[in-house]
């Protein structure tokens, strides 16, 4: 009986173990590769790869995948908080490259048992964590009711690329991706919530035919007005305003610009109250790449009248030594090199504002209008000077510049006022 009593036993637990087997055969692996392997490679604004004047202190990466043919999938995004100045995601139609929407850093609502480092101040960020959800715009109600943290896009949109940016990462970290992992991206389809494959990672048109207006620099004017440059092009940045100026920089000149700068924070603390998140200066080539740039911390003083002032000097001028001294002794001057012989004549100074603070009343999206890709490009025939130029729609807070010879700049006789005339 006891013999009977084993054998029985031992042929039940032999049969739960067949069962969990072949539950687990039953069950299908879903096929996620590691966050790394999910987005492209690091985009970075400082080695002259990216197209479109990137920030050289901005690192970029991108996952594009086709909502045509994953029709109904969404995207889980889990990660940890990256330590840098500024970090968003923003969602593109690819083939339009037009953002529809984004989430930037202060707006994120942490995971449970962790806080937002970009609205209470800590020293270990990578502690918190956070959940974004990628969906199309016809998920059922149901399946929100769970989410936090939802960037949408049409359920029209073919290809669906999803940007994320960090600022000054290496600066605040000591690496690009602010000291912790990429997110990792799950799939799952948004009508049952269940996980699925990852779907197959596509060329982004940033790598492939990046939408660039013409950049003419053939323009040979002393004046050198500020326009706000066009807003549905080249992935813009959701929070960021810019205002650009075509340079030509001949033999024996300078190129100068000057205007009031925002407020920029020193802490975390300051986040809601500064005038904007970051600034800088970058100048760029006709390829559009960016090989020079100036950003809110290196430039810690202004003027007696709370200017900032920018010189740009060749790179390979026999009197860059003096030009550079004359920008020290003088506060808020400050000296952007450029190699006219390996980069052309042709700069392209871009002046970046992230605005986060709706309140900031110079926000050059409040006061100014875009120029048209006509306009951008060297055709004035539609162009309103009081709401496109800078000068007259931002008043001091808007640059504005003049070129002259070297000569003239280093005379003692030398008045700054005369950078912002218009005539």
């Amino acid at each position: 009986m006891k013999k009977i009593f084993y054998l029985m036993l031992v042929a039940l637990t032999m049969g739960m173990f067949t069962a969990c087997d072949d539950d687990d055969e039953n069950t299908p692996q879903i096929n996620n590769p590691e966050p790394k392997e999910q987005w492209g490679k690091t985009l970075r604004g400082d080695n002259q790869t990216l197209l479109a004047f990137p920030d050289i202190y901005a690192d970029y990466w991108e996952y594009t995948y086709s909502y045509k043919d994953n029709p109904n999938i969404g995207l889980r995004l889990t990660g940890k908080f990256p330590k840098s100045r500024f970090f968003n995601f923003t969602v593109y139609n690819d083939e339009t490259q037009i953002d529809v929407s984004s989430i930037e850093d202060v707006n994120i609502q942490p995971d449970d048992s962790s806080i937002n480092p970009y609205v209470k101040e800590t020293d270990d960020y990578g502690a918190n964590g956070y959940t974004i959800y990628i969906i199309p715009a016809n998920t059922p109600a149901s399946a929100r009711a769970s989410m936090k943290n939802i960037c949408e896009f049409p359920e029209d949109v073919n290809m669906v690329s999803i940007f994320m940016r960090l600022y000054l990462a290496k600066q605040y970290s000591g690496d690009e991706y602010g000291g912790v992992d990429m997110p990792a991206i799950q799939a799952f389809d948004v009508t049952t919530g269940e996980e699925v494959d990852f779907p197959k990672r596509e060329v982004c048109n940033i790598h492939e035919s990046l939408n660039l207006p013409p950049m003419d620099f053939s323009a040979d004017l002393p004046q050198l007005p500020f326009m706000r440059a066009p807003l549905s092009l080249m992935y813009p940045n959701s929070p960021a305003e810019y205002l650009f100026a075509r340079i030509k920089l001949n033999e024996g000149e300078v190129a100068t610009f000057r205007f009031i700068p925002p407020t920029a924070p020193k802490s975390v603390s300051e986040y809601a109250t500064a005038d904007v998140r970051y600034w800088s200066i970058c100048l760029g080539s006709a390829e559009t790449y960016s090989y020079a740039s100036i950003y809110d911390e290196e430039m810690p003083k202004v003027d007696k009248e709370g200017f900032v002032t920018f010189i740009i000097a060749d790179a390979n001028s026999a009197k860059l030594p003096d030009l550079q001294a004359k920008a020290e002794a003088n506060d808020g001057t400050y000296i952007l090199t450029w190699n006219r012989k390996e980069q052309g004549d042709g700069i392209l100074a871009l002046y970046r504002n992230m605005v986060i603070n709706e309140n900031y009343q110079h926000s050059m999206r409040k006061l100014m209008e875009s120029v048209s890709l006509a306009a951008a490009s060297g055709d004035m025939s539609e162009f309103n000077p009081m709401t496109m130029l800078a000068m007259l729609a931002m008043g001091n807070w808007g640059p504005q510049g003049y070129k002259f010879s070297e000569d003239d700049f280093l005379s003692d006789s030398f008045n700054y006022a005369n950078i912002r005339r218009m005539k």
